[in-house]
Order: C-alpha cells, then structure tokens, then sequence
C-alpha cells in the first residue's frame, strides 16, 4: 500500500473512514503530533525575516531548527503505528493446530503487541518534545500568529490522549505484569507532564486572543 504520508488528505480519510482496521487511532495520534510541530515551526518562519521582530529572530531560528526534525520523526511515527499494528495481524494469523504452533503463535503475538505499544509510546516522548518547543514560543513570535501556536498546543494534547489510549489497549493483552505495570507507570508520566502543559500552553494563547471584553481571568 502507498505510504500513508504520501497520500492526498483526501486519500488518507477515505482510507480512515474505510473498514480497514489500520490506519487507525495511533496513526491519526501521530499525525496531529506532527501537524502540532509543524504549526510550531510555522509561526518561527512568519517570524524570522520580519524587521519588526528582529530582536526574536535568534530565538525563532533556534527553535525552528529543533522542530524540523520533530515533524520528519512524528511523520515516520504514522507509518510506524500501522506497520506495528501489521506485524500483529500477521502474528495472529500464524497456524495453531498444534501445541508447538500454539507456542510459536502466542510468543510471536506477544512480542508484536509489545512493538504495539511501544510505538505510541514513541509518539508520546515526541510530545513531549514537541511542546516543549511550543511553550518556548510562547510570547517570542509575531503575535499575529498565536493563534496558530495554541492550535499546534490543541494538536499535540489530542496526539498525546490518542497515544496514550493506544499504550493502554495494547497492555490490556500482554501477559508480563511486570512489563505492564513499569510501562504504565512509565509512560503515564509522560502523558500527564504532557496534557498540563499543552493545556497551559492553550490558555497562554487563548487570553492573548481573547478580545479585551471577553479575557478571561486567572
């Protein structure tokens, strides 16, 4: 199948919405993630370059340079979340007529769901990332695009919840607790750093946007 990402938008939701069980959630998660960077790295680039704004420019091409490479990696990531989900199906359907083929099966079948979790694992950690460098923006870019800034803070809380959904469902199917409880734990951490800042960087914007009347207080 042509890469997800070299699909037309039009293309990719016509797949989505199709009962082909991938591209699916985790998917969709990462590619909010990328669309968050690159909303990030939109507004250094309607910055740099603005006379009015020189004394931001360091700032913005700094930060722009460290969101590239975010994107390009949340990008491989909506790839990568299908692939994962692939390699499950394929274990699945290995034969099970015999207690060797049983064996073979359920490892293969484990081991594919661990891939399966660690891959929106990956897209949290790269949430992170990424709004670590929307937060840097906040109040250092031309102003006329904040809005667009606290829509890349929307982007990445909505991949984070998605990537997080998706560890989750794939834990409920793996048999080593220990696993289960250390990735939870793990990884829920990272969820959790990352809404209350994506949401912090929300409301950052949105009472700048906010017309005077209408600001909200506190």
């Amino acid at each position: 199948m042509e890469r997800l990402t070299d699909m037309t938008v039009t293309t990719f939701t016509d797949v989505l919405a199709s009962d082909a069980p991938a591209p699916g959630g985790g998917s969709v998660a990462a590619l909010f993630g990328a669309c968050g960077a690159a909303l990030g790295v939109m507004t250094t680039n309607l910055t740099i370059g603005r006379k009015k704004y020189a004394d931001l420019w360091e700032h913005a091409e700094l930060v722009n340079k460290q969101g590239q490479p975010l994107i390009a990696a949340l990008l491989e990531a909506v790839e990568a979340d299908t692939q994962a989900f692939n390699r499950l199906m394929d274990a699945m359907h290995l034969p099970k007529d015999t207690d060797e083929q049983k064996a073979v099966r359920s490892a293969a079948m484990q081991e594919a769901t661990k891939e399966a979790v660690q891959t929106p694992r990956r897209t949290l950690e790269l949430c992170k990332d990424t709004i670590e460098v929307i937060e840097s923006l906040l109040g250092r870019i031309n102003p006329n695009c904040a809005s667009d800034l606290g829509v890349g803070a929307a982007a990445v809380e909505a991949a984070a919840r998605g990537a997080w959904l998706n560890v989750n469902i794939n834990l409920l199917s793996i048999k080593d607790q220990t696993y289960v409880k250390e990735t939870f734990e793990s990884t829920q951490a990272i969820y959790l750093d990352v809404i209350d800042r994506a949401q912090r960087a929300f409301a950052a914007v949105e009472k700048e946007c906010l017309p005077a009347c209408n600001r909200i207080e506190g």
